[in-house]
C-alpha cells in the first residue's frame, strides 16, 4: 500500500456524530474502485493528489483515521492531515510551487556540479576541463584553436555564467517558481 494512503474505518461507538462530507462529491475523482477489502480512490487537488481506502463503505457512521505506526507514520499523519483539511472546508493554497520538468532537473544539476567545480579549493579548473568532466564527456573536444572556435566552447561558457549568476542571487527566483532553461 502506498504510505500516504489515508485509511478511513468506522469511529468506535460514543463518537461525535458522522462529520457531513460525501468523498462522491469531490470536485475531481481521478481513480474509484470497490474491492473486497473497501473501496480505495485517487482525489485530485492542485496540492497535490489524495489516496484514499475507506473500509467500510456504509453511509452515515462517524468515521475514523487509521494511522498506522510504522517507518511510514509521519507521512500517514501528513497525508491525514492535508485531507482533513480539505474536507473541513479549507481552500488548496493553488500555488504554481516549484516542480521542475527532468529536463530542469537535470539542468539544474549541472549546474550546481559545474559550481562545485570552479568553487574547488585545488585550483580552478579551465572552461575546457569543465566541458570535458562535465558537460561532454563521452566526447573528445577539439584543443587551442579549435577548442576556442567550437559551439562546445561557448555552449560551456554559458552554462558557467548561468551556474555564476545562480549562486550570486538568481536562485531567489527558483524560490519564486521561475525556472528557467
Amino acid at each position: 500500500m502506498f504510505p500516504a494512503t489515508v485509511i478511513l474505518d468506522v469511529a468506535p461507538p460514543g463518537f461525535a456524530e458522522p462529520f457531513p462530507f460525501d468523498l462522491d462529491r469531490w470536485p475531481a475523482i481521478v481513480a474509484d474502485r470497490i474491492l473486497s477489502d473497501g473501496r480505495h480512490m485517487v482525489l485530485g487537488d492542485h496540492d497535490g493528489p489524495h489516496h484514499v481506502w475507506l473500509r467500510n463503505t456504509s453511509r452515515g457512521r462517524s468515521l475514523a483515521y487509521v494511522v498506522v505506526r510504522d517507518a511510514a507514520i509521519e507521512t500517514r499523519r501528513q497525508a491525514a492531515w492535508r485531507l482533513d483539511r480539505r474536507l473541513a472546508g479549507t481552500p488548496s493554497s493553488q500555488r504554481t510551487g516549484f516542480r521542475p520538468t527532468l529536463f530542469q532537473r537535470q539542468r539544474l544539476n549541472l549546474l550546481l556540479d559545474i559550481l562545485d567545480m570552479t568553487q574547488a579549493l585545488d585550483g580552478r579548473p579551465t572552461s575546457y576541463e569543465i566541458a570535458r568532466r562535465l558537460i561532454y564527456r563521452n566526447t573528445t573536444t577539439g584543443r587551442g584553436s579549435e577548442w576556442k572556435a567550437s559551439t562546445e566552447r561557448r555552449r560551456t561558457l554559458r552554462l558557467i555564467g548561468q551556474a555564476r549568476h545562480l549562486m550570486n542571487g538568481g536562485y531567489r527566483a527558483l524560490l519564486q517558481g521561475v525556472v528557467k532553461g
